[in-house]
């Protein structure tokens, strides 16, 4: 009896060490900072609806993405955005302009009334660019206004910013990638209220 109950013991134990175990860490982290604050004379009328930014396919998810070479790019395995990217930049980009355009009022969807105009950002994009040291944030997206009230786009512009890292961490790329981001806003709100 007393064979087997140290059996027992021996099987349980081994089985309790080569069991799988989930020993890193996941480290989400934020897009939160915005331009210095510019003040554009407002347009007593006129209405900007803002439209939800569409990630570039290959960052249509939370991961962290990074790249290692011409043309390689690679997911950071412990290291994510706690939300999608496109997610947290609208959050910011709506609050940007509702502070800095020049337009009376800046609305996203649903919205139900009339808009002048309306802002779309497509392709946006976030890597940390291993190829060159120190490494880069890149951050990328096309920009455009429409209106509906004719049938093709008022203007487009590719927005980007590049910021190096103080080193090659992804924590370092984060605070890198969040400086760039305030930039593009920047070159945004200049974009929308030329």
């Amino acid at each position: 009896m007393l064979k087997r109950i140290t059996l027992l013991f021996v099987v349980l134990l081994l089985t309790a060490c080569l069991s799988p175990v989930n020993t890193a860490q996941k480290n989400n982290y934020v897009l939160n900072t915005m331009p210095p604050f510019s003040h554009a004379a407002k347009v007593k009328t006129q209405v900007l609806l803002v439209s939800m930014p569409r990630l570039d396919a290959i960052m249509d998810n939370n991961k962290m993405i990074y790249l290692n070479g011409q043309h390689q790019i690679g997911y950071f395995s412990v290291h994510r955005w706690a939300a999608k990217p496109n997610d947290m930049l609208f959050s910011l980009l709506l609050n940007t302009l509702q502070q800095q355009s020049k337009f009376h009022a800046v609305i996203s969807a649903p919205y139900n009334g009339q808009s002048d105009l309306q802002l779309n950002t497509v392709n946006f994009s976030i890597v940390q660019d291993f190829t060159v040291r120190p490494s880069l944030a890149r951050v990328k997206m096309n920009v455009s206004l429409s209106s509906p009230k004719k049938p093709y786009l008022v203007k487009t512009r590719i927005i980007q910013a590049s910021v190096a890292t103080r080193v090659d961490t992804p924590e370092a790329g984060v605070v890198a990638a969040n400086l760039a981001v305030a930039q593009c806003l920047a070159q945004i709100v200049a974009f929308v209220n030329e």
